[in-house]
């Protein structure tokens, strides 16, 4: 779903034609429901020499309200030293939108958080939904378990939260851009500004652990 939306933000760009005025609806990627828990999210500064998948992509954290208020992204008194620490590790991921899925790539590595494999094997899947010639990379999963050439709907878990290949903690990087799943490493193209349906429990009659 392609939806017009305005944007100042960012930086850099062509404003005769501003890749900002168009985005892409998805349902949250992080199963995050329980009121204490919370979805953060970052978006990437536009820089036209990554790859399409990387120059408007979001990042997608999991954040729990300590007793004293303040959101934490891992348990108090750990430093977040091991995966286990934080709160998104291992949580469902969750389909972005009713797409096919075109691509997987298993991870072959784990992280430790504050450090990263760069060399190492990017664990990917891409979902093409071919009727609006779009496509959304999600990346640092693990536990995968769609199958290419299957059929996903807006919510569906699609495997768990990692920390693998360019991460440094748990977290899914989120990508987008106009066109099929053929395009990931280009740096020519339309990226797309992504934006969460707040309201995906009510627009798709269930909640997202169900």
């Amino acid at each position: 779903m392609l939806l017009t939306s305005e944007a100042h933000a960012q930086r850099g760009l062509d404003l005769e034609n501003d890749t900002l005025t168009q985005s892409v609806l998805i349902h949250p990627p992080i199963e995050a429901t329980s009121d204490s828990f919370s979805l953060s999210t970052r978006e990437h500064s536009y820089r036209s020499q990554l790859r399409i998948a990387d120059q408007l992509a979001r990042d997608f954290s999991v954040k729990k309200v300590g007793e004293d208020g303040i959101p934490r992204a891992y348990r108090l008194g750990t430093g977040g030293k091991q995966n286990e620490d934080w709160y998104g590790w291992r949580r469902d991921v969750l389909a972005p939108l009713r797409a096919t899925v075109a691509r997987v790539v298993e991870p072959d590595t784990t992280n430790v958080p504050g450090t990263m494999i760069g060399e190492a094997q990017p664990d990917l899947i891409l979902f093409e939904d071919k009727e609006d010639s779009l496509t959304v990379a999600y990346a640092h999963v693990r536990e995968i378990t769609v199958e290419e050439g299957q059929t996903v709907e807006p919510g569906d878990v699609v495997g768990k939260v990692g920390n693998n290949a360019n991460s440094r903690a748990p977290h899914v990087h989120v990508g987008a851009w106009k066109g099929n799943a053929s395009k990931l490493g280009d740096k020519e193209g339309t990226p797309l500004q992504i934006q969460m349906d707040l309201y995906a429990k009510e627009r798709f009659g269930r909640s997202s652990d169900e």
